[in-house]
């Protein structure tokens, strides 16, 4: 078994491509990092991770896979990061954060208002007296069996079910399973200080380039500055896609310079047109 590495899960052509991408950009940033991803589609990333762990349905359905990471993952250390992420900068002190802890991930405490479920009512029902407020994208875990705990009790909240919220009208989401027994099993988030990975939800004055290793955009009134982002949220798809092109560029030379030169001729023209104008 490696000592560790990042895995992620792409069951389904959409997420394939996605993590494609991921992977483009975990060789480009953080090359040392070995990459597994659990997949149906093991010949479209054969060429892109290190590691294939084919997707076992027996284990559970395509939305429980996250709860059972534990049973997956080929790492004694294991970074998860959702399959629509782009790695930014090195990966190597993340791992740090696994010096004191079992399961690891940033987020905020709450014991009121509603995510996902009506927070006090869950609280009661659970015998608790908060609940971790995250993004299930990115988190960090190993082999022990607090980690293993924190996954069979997510699993186990799942297939039981909740009154939660159906996430995008087709599937249950993970993140209330995971917080209650995160909440359960006293795992409370990690400060990151906005180095973990951050969403694009809610984000302002975006400055996102994944070729040229920049990431800063305020997120609740703060600066931050993730070495992973994760491209969920109303500009998500859209930057998505652009950084996409960057790496697809970036990995084939002499189309970058087929574009480059296509752009020459471009501010060419304009700048001719502007003078005939003149």
């Amino acid at each position: 078994m490696n000592e560790k590495g990042l895995i992620t899960i792409a069951i389904g052509k959409k997420y394939a491509v996605q993590a494609k991408y991921l992977a483009l950009s975990a060789m480009l940033n953080s090359p040392q990092t070995v990459r597994a991803v659990i997949t149906d589609n093991p010949k479209a990333l054969g060429d892109f991770f290190d590691v294939i762990v084919p997707y076992d349905s027996a284990l559970g359905n395509p939305f429980e896979t996250k709860t059972r990471l534990n049973l997956y993952t080929p790492f004694e250390k294991t970074l998860f990061l959702d399959a629509d992420s782009l790695v930014v900068h090195s990966l190597d002190s993340y791992w740090e954060s696994l010096d004191k802890r079992r399961f690891v991930y940033a987020g905020d405490i709450v014991s009121s208002g509603v995510w996902y479920v009506d927070v006090e009512k869950a609280m009661a029902r659970f015998g608790l007296t908060w609940l971790p407020k995250f993004n299930s994208g990115m988190f960090l875990f190993d082999k022990s069996e607090e980690a293993s705990r924190v996954f069979n009790a997510a699993f186990a909240l799942m297939r039981n079910g909740l009154d939660v919220d159906f996430f995008r009208a087709k599937m249950l989401p993970d993140e209330p399973f995971l917080a209650i027994s995160l909440a359960q099993n006293n795992a409370p988030p990690f400060e990151d200080y906005g180095r973990f990975s951050r969403t694009l939800i809610d984000a302002k004055r975006i400055r996102l380039n994944v070729v040229k290793r920049t990431a800063f955009f305020i997120k609740r009134d703060k600066p931050v500055f993730p070495l992973v982002v994760h491209l969920c949220g109303r500009f998500g798809a859209v930057l998505f896609f652009r950084e996409k092109i960057r790496l697809f560029l970036r990995f084939n030379p002499p189309l970058t310079v087929l574009y480059a030169n296509i752009l020459t001729l471009f501010r060419f023209f304009v700048k001719l047109f502007s003078k005939t104008k003149n």
